[in-house]
């Protein structure tokens, strides 16, 4: 990564002494799919929310393709109502592109002050909102904001979005960037003044396709795990600052379902995203003082949110050793590509509103804790 990009330091690499605890503020993790509505065989409001607690987090994100999408006025409500009984966390929700019409720019002001931001999927993935090009660049032209523009996209199509984000001044945001070259054309875009992020997901940061065989359905998600050049480079762009922050892309699926002749897309990576990432602070992967950032600060400024308070956090072990294993998983579908991994570093305590609602394993808080941001 060129020096115009490095924009953050090196970071120290080895834990802190003394067993101390790491706290951080305001962890937010912008990309999950907590299922619930008609999709609640697979997790609930509640469930996902409580995995998001034990793992860390303060506050998520819901994406929009669980039926019924949302994607209009109608879903956005029904989808809110449902957070507000169940959420254990903090959360907002995104908003998706319908592909069954075109844009309605003053429907799009009212509703993107409700959400945080306009998903577009413009690649194959779970779910019906599937769009093409042309129907991307009418969204494009037409959101409002004040969100970012969310993409789900693998190929050529990352550097059609870059253009027209570009195009018409808006500000996007690549979701779980996949590949080497992905980053090299954020990085390209990003010097050259486009108003771009971009975040990585601990699945392509932590496996390869040469993980396929091992781990079967586990590892089919969308977009698939790359080579390790792409993952070098994931980490290499993390550690620059030119990917933003690390988001779990949280997408829970039956067993059952993941063992059909074309397994479900996704993994779910709530409970288990700030263990691996303090473990490979732990392996001098990334520094530990990145964590605050890529964890909690950068997702809370390029969402808009106001620098977190003292009174949500989480405390981090950095030295406590354990195995991740389904029994010590908190997500309603029971399984993770990372079962039977040795981690370095444990969630001790997370903080809601200076309410504690993990800690020794248990979820505290009950459903309907959580608020929306």
């Amino acid at each position: 990564m060129s020096e115009r990009t490095r924009t953050r330091p090196a970071g120290h690499t080895s834990a802190p002494t003394n067993s101390r605890l790491l706290r951080i503020n305001g962890t937010l993790d912008p990309h999950v799919h907590l299922r619930g509505l008609e999709w609640s065989h697979k997790g609930t409001f509640a469930s996902e929310t409580a995995a998001a607690l034990a793992g860390g987090y303060c506050a998520v994100f819901d994406m929009p393709n669980t039926p019924p999408a949302t994607v209009n006025e109608t879903s956005l409500q029904r989808k809110l109502i449902d957070l507000g009984a169940q959420a254990r966390c903090d959360y907002k929700a995104w908003l998706g592109a319908d592909p069954k019409r075109d844009p309605n720019p003053q429907e799009l002001q009212q509703l993107g002050q409700q959400v945080c931001g306009l998903k577009l999927y413009c690649g194959e993935t779970t779910g019906t909102l599937l769009i093409d090009r042309t129907l991307m660049e009418s969204y494009i032209a037409a959101w409002s904001g004040p969100g970012p523009i969310g993409l789900h996209a693998e190929g050529d199509m990352i550097q059609h979005f870059i253009e027209a984000v570009a195009r018409y001044g808006k500000v996007g945001h690549i979701c779980h960037i996949p590949t080497k070259a992905a980053v090299e054309q954020l990085q390209a875009a990003k010097e050259a003044g486009v108003k771009l992020t971009a975040g990585v997901s601990p699945h392509h940061l932590f496996l390869t396709d040469r993980d396929l065989d091992a781990l079967g359905p586990k590892a089919v998600m969308k977009p698939p795990l790359g080579q390790s050049t792409d993952r070098d480079a994931l980490w290499e762009g993390l550690r620059s600052g030119v990917i933003d922050m690390v988001e779990t892309d949280h997408a829970p699926h039956t067993w059952e379902e993941k063992q059909q002749h074309k397994p479900a897309f996704g993994v779910a990576g709530l409970d288990t995203c700030l263990p691996l990432m303090l473990t490979a602070a732990s392996e001098g992967r990334i520094g530990y003082d990145l964590l605050p950032t890529i964890l909690a600060d950068a997702p809370r400024a390029v969402f808009g949110l106001a620098a977190a308070d003292a009174e949500s956090y989480v405390l981090l072990d950095p030295k406590s050793r354990w195995t991740i294993t389904a029994e010590n998983l908190h997500t309603d579908c029971g399984w993770s590509p990372f079962e039977g991994v040795s981690m370095t570093g444990r969630v001790v305590e997370t903080v809601l509103r200076g309410r504690t609602v993990f800690k020794d394993s248990e979820v505290l808080a009950e459903p309907g804790f959580g608020q929306p941001l």
